[in-house]
Parts: C-alpha cells; sequence; structure tokens
C-alpha cells in the first residue's frame, strides 16, 4: 500500500504541474503518426530508448497513463534493486531519496528517472564486484537519458581509491581547486557545446543563463551536498562487503557532486543536475544510515538528520512545483 501511494502521490504531482510540458508535446505529435513515420523521425543519438518506448506506447495509451506507467516502472525498478541488498527495507530506507529526489525526477524528469533507476541496479551489480555486467548496464542506462554516464567517473573513481588510497582523494581535491578558478572552464563548456550541439548549450547562454539562481538557493544546495556526504562517511558502517562497497560508492558519488558543483558554479543549472543524479547512491547509503540510527537509539542525532531532509523536500518542492512561476535555483 506505501508503494502505490508514493506512486499515486508522485503521479499526481507531475500530471497536475506537468512543469516541462515537451513530454506531452513530443507524445501528442507521436500519437499523431503511424508508427513507421515515428520510427524514421527518431534520433538515435538522443535518447533512443526512451523514444522508442513513447513510439510504442502512444498507439495505445493516453499521455496520462503513459507517464503514470513510467513513473510506476521507475519506483518499481529502484524499489526491486533496494531489495537486492537489504530483504525487508523500512520507511526509513526509502525516506533519503522521496524526499531529496523523487518529486524531482518522477516528478519532473523523467528520463532522468528511468535512467536512475537502471543506474541503480549497475551500482548494485558493482558492489557485488560483477562489474563488467554493471557496466552493461549503466550503458543501457544512458540511452535514457546521457546524463547517466556520469557514473562511469564514480567508478572509475571508486576502481582508482582501490589501488592507490588517499592520494586519489588528495589529487582529486587539488584537481578540483585548479579547474574551479581557472578562467577557460566556461569558454571550453561552450566550445564544446557548440561544436556536439550539446543539450546543455540552452542552459548555458541567453535568457535561461541570466535568469539562473534567480531565488539564491544555490549556494545552499552546495552545503546541502555537503552535509549528506558527511553524514554518510561518519554515521554509516557497514554491516557487510557489499555495503561496505556502496558506502566507498556513495562517497565517491557526493566527493564527485560537491567538485562538479565547484567547478560548473557559474553554469547553476547544468551543475546542480549533475550533483542531484551523483547524490542517488548516497542517499541509498543514507538510508541505512538512518536504519542504523533507529535501531541504535540514537533518535537525537537521527532527528537532526531528518529535519534538513524535510526543509529540503519543503523548499524544493515549493521552488520546483509553485504554481505561478517555476523558478531555476
Amino acid at each position: 500500500m506505501g508503494f502505490l501511494a508514493v506512486w499515486f502521490v508522485l503521479a499526481f504531482t507531475n500530471l497536475h504541474w506537468l512543469i516541462d510540458g515537451w513530454y506531452q508535446q513530443a507524445f501528442n505529435l507521436n500519437s499523431s503518426q503511424d508508427f513507421l513515420s515515428r520510427i524514421h523521425g527518431l534520433d538515435f543519438s538522443k535518447d533512443p530508448s526512451y523514444f522508442l518506448v513513447q513510439a510504442g506506447l502512444s498507439s495505445f495509451v493516453n499521455f496520462e497513463v503513459f507517464f503514470g506507467l513510467l513513473i510506476y516502472f521507475c519506483l518499481a525498478l529502484k524499489f526491486f534493486a533496494l531489495l537486492q541488498v537489504n530483504k525487508r527495507p523500512g520507511i526509513l530506507d526509502v525516506a533519503p531519496y522521496l524526499l531529496v529526489l523523487g518529486f524531482l525526477h518522477e516528478g519532473i524528469q523523467i528520463r532522468i528517472a528511468i535512467a536512475l533507476s537502471i543506474a541503480l541496479w549497475a551500482i548494485v551489480y558493482f558492489a557485488k564486484n560483477q562489474r563488467i555486467l554493471s557496466l552493461f548496464i549503466l550503458a543501457f542506462a544512458c540511452t535514457f537519458h546521457i546524463s547517466a554516464a556520469t557514473f562511469f567517473l564514480v567508478f572509475f573513481l571508486v576502481f582508482l581509491f582501490e589501488r592507490f588510497g588517499l592520494r586519489v582523494i588528495i589529487l582529486g581535491a587539488l584537481l578540483t581547486v585548479i579547474l574551479a578558478y581557472t578562467p577557460f572552464i566556461p569558454d571550453l563548456l561552450i566550445w564544446i557545446g557548440e561544436a556536439t550541439h550539446a543539450r546543455f548549450l540552452p542552459y548555458s547562454q541567453g535568457i535561461v543563463f541570466k535568469s539562473q539562481n534567480s531565488t539564491g538557493l544555490f549556494q545552499y544546495f552546495v552545503l546541502f551536498v555537503v552535509f549528506l556526504t558527511v553524514v554518510v562517511w561518519r554515521c554509516f558502517t557497514p554491516g557487510s562487503l557489499i555495503w561496505k562497497k556502496l558506502n566507498q560508492i556513495a562517497i565517491a558519488s557526493g566527493l564527485l557532486a560537491i567538485a562538479i558543483l565547484q567547478v560548473f558554479r557559474f553554469n547553476v543549472v547544468v551543475s546542480s543536475r549533475l550533483a542531484d543524479l551523483l547524490l542517488l547512491p548516497v542517499l541509498l547509503v543514507l538510508g541505512a544510515a538512518l536504519t542504523q540510527l533507529k535501531n541504535r537509539r540514537h533518535y537525537w542525532v537521527l532527528s537532526l538528520i531528518i529535519f534538513p531532509l524535510v526543509a529540503y523536500c519543503v523548499v524544493r518542492g515549493y521552488v520546483s512545483f509553485h504554481p505561478a512561476q517555476p523558478f531555476i535555483y
């Protein structure tokens, strides 16, 4: 019942506000064409799996049912991935994801939600040392949204850490500082975007770029990501080899998110979206940490951690779903 309740709330939120009307426009365009025309018009260089699914389902269901099914599919994939490492998850195990990312991804960014649902299986298999399989799964996730490829870098950082230890973190911190204060990085990003017709280009110039961080909340988001990473690092005690690996992945992912927020801080949209998706393994491990604190009866620490999660959910939800005007940080 809890699973269905979460699905209903997220589906209703998405369809009621529908922050990104492009999804409905693209679906309606597909449904007005015959199947062969839909396939012929596909651009296989951009999220081909998503558009193949859309092309197939638009003949049989309306937009509302289509999105409802996608949201259910995303939540189910994530839940069954969690069952691979936690046979009896409780509310605290899933609360961090639902409070921080659930309403954002399943509520707005559905292609990223699908990609991350598949990427979570790649993370689990990587933690189980089935790494070739995890790489193939992650590659498949990228066919729904290319941003999932960021986890290839996370896996590479974990691989380096296993071999070189803290030296990787020290060198990574130095590289972050150098890149964060290198003036040619913004120009380099624009050059790459123009050369590859990258999808982030509209967020890097023009009106959208000038209006970013209109709420002034970006710096608090950086602190929030630091807070989550530190909590996972200090408050979680792995009880098995799998959870030890998941903890390493989570810390590597959190550190990479912090680095990206600093290096690309001049572009709030790009840096925050990448940091958002990198929070996935952090929130997975944070859920296990909260359950540990509850079992050990460390209720005051548990409360100190949960309060910022709830506060973030309220603020981010208002910013994202404000009925008058959706904001960009």
